[in-house]
């Protein structure tokens, strides 16, 4: 963290935007990528391997089989990753004793590089530079930005990777990989397909240990049992549809007034009044996320402040 702290002090955000954190650029041409992309995507059977997902021991193999290099198991996971294509790859039943020390080197990464991007947030960059700068996708630094702006950037550092400090072992995940072969009828629960809440309150009861409603459903991906899972209910769009240019038009001339004038005992506007106000006139209760958007598109985020009575 120290060597983080040097290089924010000497050339600012930006110099530790441009560190490489995953070793060496990748010596794989546009068609030795294409090829990999689509072995990714499709089932390792066609090449000799079992199982419906890749791990990257099996990667590692096919790549120095069929492309002649060698890459670390590491670069490997990061090559996936930067294709967008970690939800094809499945744990391993035996892992390495280094990993827990690897995955503890990587969460301070991702700590300090969270650090970062909140501070380029509150320093004025654009979630798009932040993203591009950092490699993070654009969906979370909008997220970062919400919180940096109702809370600061305390917020963000105080974050924590999902479920990395909380992993379960192979002998756990062979555990949970039987239990959702059978019925969740053996356990008291009255369906035939499990609940991802079901999962979620199973692992905390067996192992003491929190996943979140997310991380659950990327564990149950990763042992191929998504075929065991209630589907979930799909999301509607109906919230987002409310916001039309005469609503925008209403927040832009609201900002710009005193809050008292719409009934909230202010003096300036902040995301939770301005999120109050929204909810009055059109009866929908948005998120700190949206309202944030909802702001920048009326071309008045400027205006909201992170300061509270």
């Amino acid at each position: 963290m120290s060597k983080y702290k040097d290089l924010i002090e000497r050339g600012g955000p930006e110099a530790v935007a441009r560190l490489r954190i995953h070793g060496n650029v990748p010596r794989l041409d546009d068609a030795s990528q294409s090829w990999l992309v689509s072995a990714i995507k499709h089932s390792p059977g066609l090449h000799g391997y079992p199982g419906p997902t890749w791990t990257i021991s099996q990667l590692r193999e096919l790549i120095f089989r069929r492309l002649g290099v060698q890459f670390s198991a590491s670069h490997v996971a990061h090559i996936v990753r930067g294709y967008g294509l970690a939800y094809r790859l499945t744990y391993s039943t035996s892992e390495n004793p280094l990993r827990a020390a690897a995955q503890k080197s990587q969460s301070d990464v991702y700590a300090a590089r969270r650090k970062v991007a909140a501070k380029m947030l509150l320093d004025g960059d654009t979630v798009e530079r932040v993203s591009k700068a950092l490699n993070i996708s654009l969906r979370t630094v909008t997220k970062y930005r919400s919180m940096v702006v109702a809370d600061g950037v305390k917020a963000v550092e105080q974050l924590k990777s999902s479920g990395r400090k909380a992993t379960l072992g192979p002998e756990a995940l062979e555990w949970l990989r039987a239990t959702l072969e059978r019925s969740p009828m053996a356990h008291g629960y009255e369906t035939e397909l499990w609940r991802n809440g079901d999962v979620q309150k199973l692992i905390k009861e067996k192992f003491d240990v929190y996943h979140s409603g997310g991380h659950v459903r990327t564990v149950v991906g990763k042992l191929g049992l998504e075929h065991r899972m209630r589907l979930p209910k799909q999301r509607t769009e109906k919230k987002r549809l409310t916001i039309n240019e005469e609503t925008l038009a209403w927040v832009a001339a609201a900002l710009r007034q005193s809050p008292r004038t719409h009934g909230i005992e202010a003096d300036h506007w902040t995301n939770a009044r301005l999120r109050r106000a929204l909810h009055q006139r059109v009866g929908v209760d948005y998120s700190r996320g949206y309202i944030w958007e909802i702001a920048t598109r009326a071309g008045v985020a400027d205006l909201l402040t992170r300061r509270r009575s």
